[in-house]
């Protein structure tokens, strides 16, 4: 069995405060902030940002993370957490969605192998 490739959403709300800012300065703070955080976890971490917010109430943008590295994610998504976008209260993290592609699969493959090591 091979390593399973995770993807991961990472939903975000827009605060009042981040809308309160000019079009500019927002634009300047994912250049400044996101955009570099993002490009220093390429290596390992495919990572896409999309706008969702004329099409959901609660959730204004979210990242499609996709990784066979999960220790990989946890770092990326701590620094992500610790920067100015949530620790000044620009967005807040509604919801994270971990999912595994073909995750049945895998998990089929080890099925037939589970009854000797469980007994069942």
């Amino acid at each position: 069995m091979d390593g399973m490739k995770y993807s991961i959403l990472l939903l975000t709300q827009s605060t009042p405060k981040w809308l309160s800012f000019s079009k500019e300065y927002r634009s300047r703070i994912f250049n400044e902030v996101v955009y570099p955080l993002l490009q220093k976890y390429t290596d390992r971490l495919n990572i896409q940002v999309f706008s969702a917010e004329a099409f959901h109430a609660n959730v204004s943008d979210y990242l499609l993370v996709e990784t066979v590295d999960m220790e990989y994610y946890y770092r990326f998504i701590q620094e992500l957490k610790s920067s100015k976008i949530f620790s000044e209260e620009l967005f807040i993290l509604k919801d994270v969605i971990v999912s595994a592609e073909n995750g049945f699969r895998e998990f089929n493959e080890i099925i037939p192998h589970w009854h000797i090591v469980t007994g069942k």
